[in-house]
């Protein structure tokens, strides 16, 4: 079974189904389909806010914000509903997550799988 570690920090390939992932983690974004390949997982510093940047089987690909409370006992939440967007590539919708989500260029600035994303060639 794949680790949610695991699944948030080995990036350069996909490394689980959306199913493994919720049987590692417990629970996940009620938004984010069971068939959809979560390949890049970017924390914010305080571990409290998550996106998740996925593939979906037609080959679109898109993303979510969650956040986790103690008072959730520490389950993933789902806060926008940026996951029904759908994007041509894995850069675009990493793209648009960064134009949405606030806080999510300063932690890519320490994530370099994210940071070579970015500047990938369109192919």
């Amino acid at each position: 079974m794949v680790s949610r570690h695991e699944i948030r920090h080995n990036i350069a390939r996909p490394v689980a189904t959306l199913g493994e992932a919720i049987a590692a983690e417990g629970s996940v974004s009620q938004r984010i389909e069971k068939s959809w390949l979560v390949f890049m997982s970017l924390e914010n510093f305080e571990h409290d806010r998550c996106v998740d940047v996925f593939s979906r089987p037609d080959g679109s690909c898109g993303f979510e914000e969650s956040r986790r409370d103690a008072e959730d006992r520490g389950a993933w939440t789902a806060v926008q509903f940026h996951s029904g967007a759908v994007y041509p590539s894995r850069k675009a919708a990493l793209a648009a997550a960064v134009q949405s989500v606030a806080w999510l260029p300063e932690a890519i600035r320490q994530h370099p799988a994210a940071q070579k994303l970015l500047k990938q060639n369109a192919t």
